[in-house]
């Protein structure tokens, strides 16, 4: 806004120029209007920001024309220079009576006053319109802050009625303290200093009362309004239930991020018990009921639980969020399922394992389902609870996990189709032995050795002869001549005799690393004829052909 050019001009009189008093009066009325806005906005907003900076600019332009402002306050108005240049309108945010009501009768402002002290002045007056009747008043704020640029004179409420002089346009002086020898003050207070008066309590008193009062400081006073609300709930008309219904939907998201989680989960517990119970709550309250439940499912609420709970990990905190957990729904086992996944603490971890295991269903009929879910970690969730279950029926739909993307549920697949020791699952993993990923590859090999799954012999055969495998790393090539070795039994001696001591036409043998693999595979073979050939290579002049044979053999029966 403007600034006020024409300051400087001087009434005929000798008084204040027109210029002077419209400025005076433009500021008096802008700080009924910061008032207003303070009040409609709470203080916080870009509107308001900016009209205080117009009134610093004002109040700056003032002070090249006027050393000080000082203005008188009446019931109705205020008055500079015995004219007003302010009239309330409404008692509600009348600046006048606002000052007036508290007993300030003259407000004197100094330059600076509009830098440090204008912003917190119209937030004092903002909060005394929000007062009520037994908090402070506007003199008892006013007294708290130092003011440099601000000076006020007020009446007490004895003296009342008594009629202020006129104001002078002088800024009153500062009272100078009596030059009296102040008296030396106690710094201290002791109980002795009160032993002799009349209602002084015994030693027996104060421990009663300290006892109470520390049994009053340790009262569980969530309990009690708890437990009040939910005997409202249960006797109350269907108003009133929907009423406590709504607090409780509104209290629950506070003590979830508060950490509260037993307490939560306390809430819960009734409201299940209560809605159990045949006619207690009315059908719209039974339906607000289960929206709440619906809500706690929500996959971004069940994430905040896992990460309020991971955030404090001690015993308390794991068994509320066991408690917690026990009331989802089965909505929720998807986003467990995930939340299982990716928790760090153990303790957390196991209990929302717990809570899935749960939402699965006694047949893990719930889980089954999820184990095509496109998110990843939903879906090797899943398939850890058809693990554990040991559904033997799911082994198709886990086969086809081998064709996903992602190299980490394809490993939880193979494991899956080991755990769940069928035909049909050890025939899925043939199809991993040529899988991308080498440590899919490696736990397909592993999981065929373990089953001893003789069909798979042949497919075993072909991988180990295979150019890729004799170019792959020894922790590949040993877990495949283990797994032929298993699997092929004494079948496959003779070909891994023919490696581990064989010679070409040229009297050349296979490389080192494949010969002691070789013996690591006839050592998954126990049989004397087994036993032969490791023997026939006990000697031999490579050291890592040596050390593998030396283990195989101290691994096969004589």
């Amino acid at each position: 806004m403007a600034a006020f050019p024409q300051l400087n001009e001087v009434a005929d009189d000798g008084g204040p120029s027109p210029a002077e008093r419209a400025a005076v009066q433009e500021i008096v009325r802008d700080f009924g209007r910061s008032l207003r806005l303070h009040l409609l906005y709470e203080g916080s907003n870009a509107a308001l920001d900016r009209f205080v900076e117009s009134v610093r600019s004002r109040m700056a332009a003032l002070w090249g024309a006027l050393p000080h402002l000082t203005v008188d306050v009446t019931e109705n108005e205020m008055a500079w220079g015995g004219e007003a240049v302010y009239r309330g309108e409404t008692r509600t945010d009348d600046l006048a009576f606002l000052l007036y009501r508290d007993g300030v009768r003259q407000l004197t402002f100094l330059p600076g006053f509009e830098e440090d002290e204008l912003l917190p002045f119209l937030e004092i007056l903002a909060r005394v319109q929000r007062l009520k009747e037994e908090e402070d008043d506007l003199l008892t704020l006013l007294w708290d802050r130092d003011w440099t640029a601000l000076r006020y004179r007020y009446v007490e409420p004895l003296t009342e009625g008594t009629t202020l002089p006129a104001g002078s346009g002088v800024p009153p002086r500062p009272v100078e303290p009596p030059r009296e020898e102040a008296a030396t003050l106690v710094s201290t207070v002791s109980r002795d200093d009160f032993r002799e008066t009349l209602y002084f309590l015994d030693e027996g008193d104060l421990r009663r009362l300290t006892a109470e009062v520390r049994r009053e400081m340790e009262r569980d006073l969530w309990t009690e309004i708890l437990s009040a609300l939910f005997d409202r709930l249960e006797d109350g008309l269907p108003d009133r239930q929907e009423k406590i219904v709504r607090i409780l939907s509104d209290l629950l998201p506070s003590l979830l991020g508060a950490g509260r989680l037993a307490l939560a989960g306390t809430i819960l517990r009734e409201l299940v018990a209560i809605a159990t119970r045949p006619g207690s709550l009315a059908p719209p309250v039974l339906r607000a009921v289960r929206d709440l439940f619906d809500r706690l499912a929500h996959p971004e609420t069940v994430q905040e639980l896992i990460r309020t709970a991971g955030e404090a990990p001690d015993e308390a905190a794991v068994q509320g969020l066991v408690s917690l957990l026990s009331f989802l729904p089965p909505a929720a086992l998807p986003a467990l399922l995930r939340a299982a996944e990716t928790a760090a603490e153990e303790g957390v971890r196991g209990a929302v394992l717990q809570a899935a295991e749960r939402l699965a269903g006694r047949e893990g009929e719930r889980a089954v389902p999820l184990l095509g879910d496109p998110d990843v970690l939903v879906a090797t969730g899943a398939t850890r609870i058809v693990a554990r279950r040991g559904i033997g029926a799911a082994a198709g739909e886990v086969a086809r996990l081998l064709a996903r993307p992602e190299v980490p549920l394809r490993l939880v697949a193979v494991e899956t189709l080991h755990t769940l020791h069928n035909a049909s699952a050890a025939g899925a993993l043939q199809g991993a032995l040529d899988d991308a990923d080498r440590e899919v590859r490696i736990a397909a090999a592993r999981a065929l050795a373990a089953l001893r799954y003789a069909p798979a012999r042949q497919t075993l055969q072909v991988a180990v002869e295979s150019k890729r495998l004799r170019e792959s790393d020894i922790t590949e090539q040993i877990a495949f001549f283990e797994a032929f070795g298993s699997v092929a039994g004494e079948e496959g001696v003779a070909y891994l005799d023919r490696i581990l001591n064989g010679k070409s036409w040229l009297g050349r043998r296979e490389s080192p690393e494949l010969r002691a693999c070789a013996a690591l595979g006839l050592a998954r073979a126990p049989s004397p004829a087994a036993r032969k050939a490791l023997t026939a290579a006990a000697a031999d002049p490579d050291p890592v052909v040596r050390s593998a044979v030396g283990r195989a053999l101290r691994a096969t029966p004589s």
